[in-house]
């Protein structure tokens, strides 16, 4: 016997089985079966309108609600000078400045010895922030509070990873970033001058020019970092240029 004969065996059968159950059934039994049938529909459609209902009237709520908490947004504004504008572009500052935070964070502690001037940037601008009288808003309160421990712990992993090097003169001192390096208090090591260099970026424009006076941070390692690295590669391929 194939496939195709052995499915229309059992298409007949099936046939045969609703028919016997058909014949059994009489034609008051059908009339209750759609009563049945017909009072369930109609009770199911009654419950859909009745959720339609309430999803509706939940949403006008919604909506007031949302108009009412704009309302009160506008009116806290308007207190301390601002409006929903303004508060939206604050808003974005703070977003960026949250954005720098993390992103110093990531760095090793080397890496952002490197970058010490972004943090010096990020703690100005976070300085800068609060003395928007928008800050007094909790939303911003909050996230500026929050703002301030992260600047406050770079800061304080900076000042854990430097030591401070006056610069004395070339005359007696014989002071450049090589012999600075050299020291065998600072790196003992000439070729890392670039740690230096990056570390001061600031006040060094310069690598071959340093002054008299300056202060410059003394980053930790025994080794240049993937941006001292980059940024002495740079120096010495200038230098092989001219």
């Amino acid at each position: 016997m194939n496939v195709k004969h052995t499915f229309f065996v059992i298409a007949a059968l099936l046939v045969f089985a609703a028919g016997a159950v058909a014949q059994e059934m009489t034609k008051d039994q059908w009339q209750q079966e759609i009563t049945k049938y017909t009072q369930t529909r109609t009770e199911l459609t009654a419950k859909v309108k009745a959720l339609s209902d309430n999803i509706a009237k939940l949403q006008s709520q919604s909506s007031q609600l949302d108009a009412d908490y704009q309302k009160c947004m506008d009116a806290l504004y308007a207190l301390v000078g601002s409006d929903a504008t303004k508060a939206a572009a604050y808003r974005a500052d703070i977003d960026a400045a949250e954005n720098k935070a993390n992103e110093l964070a990531r760095l090793s502690d080397a890496d952002l010895v490197a970058r010490s001037s972004e943090v010096d940037e990020l703690a100005a601008n976070v300085k800068g922030l609060w003395e928007n009288k928008l800050s007094l808003i909790p939303e911003f309160w909050d996230r500026l509070t929050a703002l301030n421990e992260k600047v406050k712990g770079l800061q304080a992993t900076l000042k854990n990873q430097v030591n401070i090097y006056t610069v004395g003169t070339w005359a007696k001192n014989r002071d450049c970033l090589w012999n600075i390096a050299k020291k065998k208090d600072i790196y003992d090591n000439a070729w890392l001058w670039p740690k230096i260099w990056q570390g001061n970026r600031d006040q060094i424009k310069d690598p071959d020019v340093i002054k008299k006076g300056q202060k410059l941070q003394i980053p930790k390692g025994k080794e240049l970092t993937t941006d001292e690295a980059k940024a002495a590669k740079k120096y010495y391929a200038k230098k092989a240029a001219k």
